[in-house]
Parts: C-alpha cells; sequence; structure tokens
C-alpha cells in the first residue's frame, strides 16, 4: 500500500511538472545603461513549451509605452480543454508610476490568443476575478483605476488632486461572451465616492466596496 501510494504521489508530481512546462515567460529587456532596471526596451513574452522563443505572445506596445516588466502567467481557468492564462506585464518610465497590460489568452491551433481588449492599470488600480456561474461559465474580470479631477485639480491649485490622494475610480468588468468567444466590456461607471489612495492605504480597496453596485449592473446587462 505504501509502494502504491508512493507512486501516486511521484505521478501527481510528474503532473505539475507537465503542467507548468507547457508555458514559459521571458521579460523584457532593459536599457544597460539604466542601472536600476526600470525602464523596458522590449516588450515581455510567454512562450509555448518549457524552453524557447517560438510561438510566442507579447501584448502590443507603443512607441512610449513597451509592457517589459516583471512578466507573470496565471492559470485562472479552462476553456475548450486549455488552460485560460493570465498573463501580466509592466511598463515604468522610472517615476512614481507604472502601468501594466492584461491579457487573458488561450491557446488556439498552437498559438495564444488574447480574448480580452485593450486593460491597463496604473499601479494605483485594483482588480479581480470573480467566479459567477450565474452570469458566466469563466471568471469575470473586474478592475478598478484613479481618475484625475482636473477640475478640482484646478480649483484647488492641485493641492488635493495629487498623484497618490483619494479619488474617484472608474470600474469595468470583462465579461466572456459565448457568441464571440472573447470577453467584452459589459460594465463601466466611476464611483460616486473618492477612495484612499497609496498615501493613504499600503493597497487600493475599491472593488469589495463596490461589489453590490457591480452585481446589480453586471444583471442589467448580462451576456447575450
Amino acid at each position: 500500500m505504501r509502494f502504491k501510494w508512493m507512486i501516486g504521489v511521484l505521478l501527481a508530481d510528474a503532473c505539475v511538472l507537465v503542467s507548468q512546462g507547457q508555458y514559459h515567460v521571458l521579460p523584457g529587456k532593459t536599457d544597460p545603461g539604466d542601472f536600476e532596471d526600470c525602464l523596458p526596451k522590449t516588450p515581455a513574452r510567454i512562450c509555448l513549451g518549457a524552453t524557447g522563443s517560438a510561438h510566442c505572445y507579447e501584448p502590443a506596445s507603443e512607441k512610449d509605452y513597451i509592457f517589459g516588466l516583471d512578466p507573470k502567467a496565471t492559470p485562472v481557468g479552462r476553456l475548450d480543454g486549455s488552460d485560460l492564462i493570465l498573463f501580466t506585464a509592466t511598463f515604468s518610465g522610472c517615476g512614481s508610476g507604472t502601468l501594466t497590460d492584461f491579457s487573458l489568452l488561450t491557446v488556439i491551433n498552437g498559438e495564444f490568443l488574447n480574448l480580452l481588449p485593450k486593460v491597463e492599470l496604473t499601479n494605483q488600480s485594483e482588480y479581480k476575478l470573480w467566479d459567477l456561474p450565474q452570469l458566466s461559465r469563466l471568471p469575470i474580470l473586474v478592475t478598478a483605476d484613479f481618475v484625475w479631477d482636473f477640475e478640482a485639480m484646478q480649483k484647488s491649485n492641485y493641492e488635493e488632486e495629487t498623484h497618490f490622494a483619494p479619488h474617484h475610480y472608474r470600474v469595468e468588468a470583462f465579461v466572456f461572451d459565448a457568441k464571440s468567444r472573447e470577453y467584452l466590456q459589459r460594465i463601466h461607471y466611476q464611483t460616486k465616492n473618492k477612495y484612499p489612495g497609496l498615501d493613504d492605504a499600503d493597497g487600493i480597496k475599491v472593488l469589495d466596496a463596490e461589489k453590490t453596485v457591480i452585481l446589480a449592473k453586471l444583471w442589467q446587462n448580462p451576456p447575450a
């Protein structure tokens, strides 16, 4: 019995290793002259297989925004027998703010396919993946990112609406659409209340406080 149990453990470990070896991530290159390694020059990538640089996906980058730092790949669900992978990579201009690109990837015909529209969040944001089987068979991506109140900034001579001060937040929810077989934005709104920024909190906490509003809006606009 003990021998059979050991074989079962070894087989389970082997399955984990095989699963982890299905893809790997490669960070972008940084400027050799940048001693802080904070300015990416090439995008990060996620590639099929345990090694190599073939059959890769990289977030779309613009001239001034290259998402090459701190890449992460996390399985969050299953779609047609393949992992649904949350892939994130970050841009930094070596200042106080960063911007992170979000992708929800699956593999079709041996290549990664991003199911999300363009989703980019600053370092003063929050996101969650909610399992709501009544609304979607795949996790729902919900995000909140701070909004500059330029009118308040001008009235207060920029003293109240500083970067990490309390802000209103733009909330969005992205839900898998079975007909188009991609994630679509289902709701977006700006919070009525301001929430503490990073001057007053270790992290942004908006979504739990707004969950009742978010769920009500999702039920008003469910997937077709």
